[in-house]
């Protein structure tokens, strides 16, 4: 196997332990629930773990060499996975997913920046592609821990973890490089950073607030989670089957598979269509891999870390920002107005 297949696999297998690492707090809370009897203490959960990820990725960027920092930080994430597989009381879990979450940010910023150095020539391509194996572990998480005793499937992820540093050891050092990032750069690059921060709020907004829009209109709750199941299907299926087409006109295509989603958007305010939500992931799913693309190949490898602010920003303010509407039935308005500023962001950013 030549280095440049192995470290694409590599890549493929980090993301797809990353999907299942974001996706396995809302599979295993009921489980946390009945066995610590907790609840409010996930607010301390997924704090510490942002933080940890914010300064993850912060010190990705200052990162020269990926050895050994990527093989570590996949080490890091299996004993954080052994430790809440173990753990005896709530605050082992907590205390693994702040460290987990440093791991987290280092191997999200180099995880994609590793696929597209080896593939500058059809980078768009091969990251919408790698990137669908994060949407397959996120998928696959819930499977997991809910079929098999939830401790030893944190033993086993813990395993899965140690052979993804296995593959990743000896990654090349980072070759595109920025070097001082200016206020012109940044200016520069705004636009396709606020395009990520709003698609990552529209994406994270509709897994939240799509089931109490449906079960509002009357709709089955087992419905809602099967449709929402669909989204996420949707999303990794559009990685794969786009990332073609779209690699053509990166942000051109973009633009239009955006401007055809609000039509979706719209749909869904009149309650018969509102369980087409899953559709609009069609045409968001090459999103996020093609700006990494356009953001490494435009501006380096110090503004794709700004890529995982901005969709932290987005995913955590954009749901948020849903609590303030009058009621449920306002929650497609919310959807559209953020489809919306996606769109300008992303017409922006083509005429950057």
């Amino acid at each position: 196997m030549n280095t440049t297949t192995r470290y694409t696999l590599a890549s493929l297998a980090l993301l797809f332990w990353l999907g299942f690492f974001v996706a396995t707090p809302g599979a295993v809370l009921p489980f946390w629930r009945t066995e610590f009897g907790i609840l409010g203490e996930m607010a301390a959960f997924f704090n510490l773990q942002l933080l940890g990820l914010l300064l993850g990725v912060g010190l990705a960027t200052r990162l020269h060499r990926r050895h050994p920092a990527v093989p570590a930080s996949a080490a890091v994430l299996a004993a954080a996975y052994l430790v809440m597989g173990l753990a005896p009381s709530f605050a082992w879990i907590v205390a693994a997913a702040g460290v987990g979450g440093v791991a987290q940010g280092v191997l999200n910023v180099h995880a994609n920046g590793l696929v597209g150095e080896l593939h500058p020539r059809v980078r768009v391509l091969m990251l919408n592609r790698v990137n669908a194996a994060f949407g397959v572990g996120a998928v696959v998480a819930p499977l997991w821990l809910t079929w098999l005793p939830w401790r030893f499937g944190f033993v086993l992820a813990a395993l899965g973890w140690l052979a993804a540093a296995g593959l990743a050891w000896g990654a090349p050092e980072v070759r595109e490089r920025v070097g001082r990032l200016s206020p012109r750069l940044l200016r520069r690059a705004l636009p396709l950073l606020s395009a990520v921060g709003l698609y990552v709020a529209v994406e994270a907004s509709i897994s939240a607030w799509s089931g109490a829009y449906l079960t509002e209109l009357g709709y089955p709750v087992r419905l809602a989670g099967a449709l929402l199941a669909g989204y996420w299907l949707l999303l990794t299926a559009s990685r794969l089957g786009l990332a073609r087409w779209v690699a053509a006109d990166p942000l051109g295509r973009l633009y239009r598979l955006t401007l055809a989603s609000l039509a979706v958007l719209l749909a869904l305010a009149w309650p018969p269509l509102a369980p087409l939500f899953p559709l609009v992931a069609v045409f968001y799913g090459p999103i996020f891999g093609t700006s990494f693309a356009a953001l490494q190949g435009r501006f380096g490898q110090e503004l794709t870390a700004g890529m995982f602010y901005a969709a932290a920003a987005g995913g955590t303010l954009g749901p948020a920002l849903f609590a303030a509407l009058p009621g449920p039935r306002w929650i497609p308005l919310g959807f559209v107005v953020l489809g919306a500023l996606l769109l300008a962001a992303l017409w922006r950013a083509r005429e950057v």
